[in-house]
């Protein structure tokens, strides 16, 4: 599942910057786009802190950016 929300918020990401860099950062769907990554970012920081609860840890995770294109570890 955390796998998942990586792969979505990444190309949620990509759409956003590709968007943001056509239409501007103020562009409704913009907008929309870094609050469906902040709801993402929400659900993956839950999922890490219950999984820490019981002891179990995630590796970390971070964006890089290779050929004008991100990626995340």
């Amino acid at each position: 599942m955390r796998e998942v929300l990586l792969e979505k918020i990444e190309l949620l990401r990509q759409r956003m910057v590709s968007m943001g860099l056509e239409f501007g950062l103020d562009h409704p769907e913009v907008l929309e786009y870094s609050k469906q990554i902040d709801q993402l970012h929400n659900e993956l920081n839950q999922i890490d802190h219950n999984l820490s609860k019981v002891g179990k840890k995630n590796p970390a995770y971070c964006f890089y950016f290779l050929d004008q294109k991100a990626h995340f570890a």
